[in-house]
Order: C-alpha cells, then sequence, then structure tokens
C-alpha cells in the first residue's frame, strides 16, 4: 500500500470514529486508539508513512496539550475552603508518593508508575456528565481534586523527563534553576497581559468574542501555544509541556473563555488531535501481545485503583464520605490524554522499552472502558 493511500485511509478513521466508538460504547479518543493499533497492524506493515501526518499528529499533540491546560478551571480553587485545600492537597501528594512506594515495592520503574498515577479531567469530565452529576456538590469537589492533579502531573513530567538527563547534581541544580526562571518569566508575561486586559477590557471581550470574523482568540492562543513549545524546548523541556502550561496560564487570565475553547476544541478534537491518537495507535506493535502481557495491564489497571485509594483518608478528612472516597478514586483513575502524552515522553527519553509503553498503552485505553462504566455502575447502585 502507498503513503498516500494510507493517509486517505487515516483520514476516513478520523471521520468515521466517532460514530463507531459510540456504536461500542467507548470514549472517542480510545476508538480513535484503537482504529490506529488496527491500521498500523493490518495496512501500514512495512509502508513508509507520509511527512504530513507526523506532522498533522505532532500539532494535534501540542493543541491536546494546550486544551488540557486550558481546561484547567481556577475558579473552583477559588471556591474552596481553606482547610478542604490542605486535605485535597495532601491526597494529590499521596497519590505520587503512594506510586513511588508501590513502585519500590513491585519492582516497578518510577517512570511507570509516575504515568500510572497521573491525572487529567477531560474524560473524567465527559463522564460527570454522562452521568447526570455534573452540577452536585460531590462533582465540584472531584473536579477540585483533578485540577489540583492535573497541575501536579505537569510537574511531575517535568521531572521525569530531566531525571532522564541527569549528569550530576551542580548540573541538575543548574537545569532546575533555569526552569524555575522560565516558568517565572512565562507566568509574569501573562500577569502583564492579564494587567493590560484589565485596563482595556473590550480587547479580552473581542478574543473571547464568539462572532469576530478576524478569530483574534484563535490566532493569540495558537501564537501562545507554539511560543511556549518553542521557549521549553530551549530550556531543555518537552514542547509539550510548555504547550500544557501556556493553556493553563490561559485559563487563570481568561475567566470567560466558553467560546474561545470551543472553537479551539472544533479545530482540535474534529481533526488534529484525532490525528495523534490514530498515529500514536499505529506507532503500537502488537507482535508481543501474549497472556503475560495482558496479565501486566490488569496489574496496571489495579495499581491504578490503588494509588488513588491509598490516601484516601485524606479525602474523609475533606469531606467526602466512604462511598463517595471510593467514587472519587474511581473518577480519577482514568487520565487517558496524559497517560498517552507521558508514555509518548518517557519513550522519547528512552525511560520505557517498547513492552512497557505498550502495557502502559493499553491499560490507558482499558482503564477508560472499565472505570467509568464501573463509576456508573456503583453510582446507580448507591441510588
Amino acid at each position: 500500500m502507498s503513503g498516500s493511500l494510507l493517509l486517505l485511509f487515516v483520514f476516513l478513521s478520523a471521520f468515521l470514529a466517532p460514530p463507531l466508538s459510540r456504536l461500542l460504547r467507548m470514549p472517542v479518543p480510545v476508538g480513535e486508539l484503537v482504529i490506529g493499533l488496527l491500521l498500523g497492524h493490518f495496512l501500514a506493515q512495512g509502508v513508509a508513512l507520509p511527512e504530513i501526518l507526523g506532522f498533522l499528529a505532532d500539532f494535534g499533540f501540542l493543541l491536546l496539550m494546550f486544551l488540557a491546560g486550558l481546561e484547567v478551571d481556577f475558579n473552583l480553587l477559588r471556591q474552596l475552603e481553606r482547610r478542604h485545600f490542605v486535605f485535597y492537597a495532601l491526597y494529590v501528594v499521596g497519590m505520587f508518593l503512594g506510586a513511588g512506594l508501590l513502585a519500590g515495592l513491585l519492582g516497578v520503574g518510577l517512570a511507570q508508575a509516575l504515568i500510572l498515577a497521573l491525572v487529567s479531567i477531560g474524560l473524567m469530565v465527559a463522564t460527570l456528565r454522562d452521568m447526570g452529576i455534573l452540577g452536585r456538590a460531590f462533582a465540584k469537589r472531584v473536579l477540585i481534586l483533578g485540577v489540583l492533579g492535573e497541575v501536579a502531573s505537569l510537574f511531575g513530567l517535568t521531572a521525569m523527563e530531566k531525571a532522564a538527563h541527569y549528569q550530576g547534581l551542580l548540573s541538575l541544580l543548574k537545569e532546575v534553576g533555569i526552569i524555575a526562571l522560565f516558568f517565572l518569566l512565562l507566568f509574569l508575561a501573562f500577569r502583564l497581559a492579564g494587567l493590560f486586559l484589565w485596563w482595556y477590557p473590550e480587547v479580552g471581550r473581542r478574543l473571547v468574542y464568539e462572532e469576530d470574523p478576524s478569530a483574534m482568540g484563535i490566532r493569540l492562543s495558537l501564537a501562545l501555544m507554539f511560543a511556549a513549545a518553542v521557549m521549553s524546548g530551549l530550556v531543555g523541556l518537552e514542547s509539550v509541556l510548555g504547550a500544557f502550561l501556556a493553556g493553563m496560564i490561559l485559563s487563570y487570565f481568561l475567566q470567560k473563555k466558553h467560546d474561545l475553547e470551543a472553537k479551539l476544541s472544533a479545530m482540535g478534537y474534529g481533526f488534529l488531535i484525532p490525528i495523534f491518537f490514530i498515529r500514536t495507535g499505529m506507532g503500537i506493535d502488537l507482535s508481543g501481545l501474549d497472556g503475560r502481557l495482558l496479565l501486566e495491564v490488569g496489574q496496571a489497571l489495579l495499581l491504578m485503583l490503588l494509588i488513588r485509594l491509598l490516601p484516601a483518608p485524606f479525602l474523609l478528612l475533606g469531606g467526602f464520605r466512604l462511598r463517595e472516597a471510593f467514587l472519587a478514586a474511581l473518577l480519577l483513575a482514568y487520565p487517558f490524554t496524559l497517560m498517552i502524552a507521558g508514555t509518548e515522553i518517557a519513550r522519547s527519553a528512552h525511560l520505557l522499552d517498547e513492552r512497557a509503553a505498550l502495557v502502559l498503552l493499553l491499560a490507558a485505553a482499558l482503564s477508560s472502558l472499565l472505570f467509568p462504566w464501573t463509576a456508573k455502575m456503583l453510582l446507580r447502585f448507591l441510588r
């Protein structure tokens, strides 16, 4: 098969993925990953992939991480009582410490344990909406946990990426200083932009105005995304981490961003992000799939849930009831988008071999099927 014909199959798959995913009752990104697996296994063997496919996939990856940062809702954090904030923060810290502890006890690599502990709220919001409880107090508390976990995940991925290039304490301190300066300068730049928008609010309204024919909000968002990605590369970070940070900081300063986020999501999830998931699936080698590997995937799923259950006492101190704490752990246990991103980062940094990466990718897909379904069944039972 020629590369051009394969490219046609990829575009058709991106179009057909949503109805096929709904038919099979799975999240659309999981369906795109599965379709990519099938394309790579049956059609792409020995075929040189077109360069345009790699470019579109990388663009989709950046936009995915930017939108993940834009999803962070700081208004939820502002509404939280300080006492509860402390317990929620301790829960998130306990997740990552528990992941490190389990890594040492079970002989799991630290990079793999960190990826299993990541938190992403994208699919969780869709699950809460599907369950019809998005406006309830419980859902808001879980979303706050998700926001804190996603921010902590950013710094965890940054630490993992730098640990891969460790060359001594002095070198590490120098790199940490450069990264801290980068974060500070980026935050100050956005802070100045926030002050400018405060003095000239009509400019801010135009950026998020739904009917703006020049689409200035889209242009500014993409410019910030690429600028942060390039600056991240200059200081030795993965470009996708810079894109995530840019989205998160933009979310902090733009309070009314619904229209802008909707337009970016339409462009991203309508075309570029599906290409990334399909291309990721095509890059997974299924030749090593066997019973032992499936057992490792099952162990990874159990670890994902256990990592979130170990610090559950902090949730009880923070106002959750026992059954709510277990339900919250389920809802936080399928960070599909960040698991895919973290696996790609760790694999490119040679922190994971192909088998471990395959285990994580399959665990990411299966967790997005099993845990939301279990959470829905549990909520129905508890009612």
